[in-house]
């Protein structure tokens, strides 16, 4: 007659182990949070509307909240697990102390489809966690709901692309007129509500001094670092609020904007796109 191993014996009381540590928490949650800084500006679904519905929605289905780990002004095209908030979400996978991950949406996680699978999957196969959303009627818990959620972040991944291209288009166009095309108004210029650049004349006034000082067509010219430490002297602030220095004021000479000139370099959809003509703002050098 075959004798059996112990091992069986020691498998059964290790999944009976694992069983019950499942079901303390099985109804442990932790709630994640994130909003990017354009989110944050135009206030769409913000973090404190996110909390409010991530409450509810954990008091409905009669969740324990262990946690709400939030990350502001975190753009979905980083990694999730390069977030600082995130990282948090990691740790407390690894100490086992939850088993469900709310979130308002799906896209709260990554746009990029292969960052927001990757993460659904890495929660469930390394840490036995599922993911759901308390708009979108999916749980990643399930084998059908991985796959309907990999549809619906292949969507909302196309839809950033859409987005991206639309706005680089949109820059694209408005710089062929000689407009702004976005980014920081450089020094000595500010923005109007209209987007266009507008003289600010107390800063005009110092980038006329570095241009009269590095001398007409470079001939008189001071060195970079004089004009910089005449600069610190005079107790002027740096576009930065610092002090000047040397690669300071060389990349605002190098600037066409003040010579009344626009000029951008648009790279996507691996196409590169260079405009250089005659803007539409008010010169600072003649």
């Amino acid at each position: 007659m075959l004798a059996g191993s112990k091992r069986t014996s020691r498998i059964r009381a290790r999944i009976k182990t694992q069983e019950a540590e499942k079901a303390v928490i099985a109804t442990r949650a932790v709630a994640y949070l994130r909003v990017s800084t354009d989110e944050q500006a135009s206030n769409g679904f913000g973090l404190e509307t996110q909390e409010r519905a991530l409450r509810a929605f954990a008091e409905s289905q009669a969740y324990e909240l262990v946690e709400l780990v939030t990350d502001p002004g975190v753009s979905g095209a980083t990694r999730p697990a390069e977030r600082p908030g995130f990282g948090r979400i990691l740790e407390l996978a690894e100490a086992k102390a939850f088993s469900i991950l709310l979130v308002y949406k799906f896209d709260r996680l990554a746009r990029e489809i292969r960052y927001a699978v990757t993460t659904v999957a890495d929660l469930a196969e390394q840490h036995d966690i599922g993911i759901r959303s308390v708009t979108e009627p999916i749980d990643t818990a399930t084998p059908m709901g991985r796959t309907v959620f990999a549809i619906l972040a292949g969507m909302a991944e196309s839809e950033r692309f859409t987005i991206r291209d639309r706005t680089a288009g949109g820059k694209l166009s408005k710089a062929g007129r000689g407009g702004f095309a976005g980014g920081r108004a450089p020094y000595g210029y500010e923005t109007d509500k209209a987007g266009h650049l507008v003289i600010v004349p107390d800063q005009a006034a110092v980038v006329r001094r570095i241009f009269r000082e590095r001398g007409p067509a470079h001939r008189t010219k001071r060195t970079l670092q004089a004009i910089a430490d005449g600069l610190n002297a005079d107790r002027i602030p740096s576009p930065t609020g610092k002090t000047w220095t040397a690669g300071g004021v060389g990349y605002l000479l190098d600037n066409p904007k003040y010579r009344g000139a626009v000029e951008y370099l648009f790279s996507w959809t691996g196409t590169e796109q260079h405009v250089l003509q005659p803007g539409a703002h008010a010169a600072i050098i003649g």
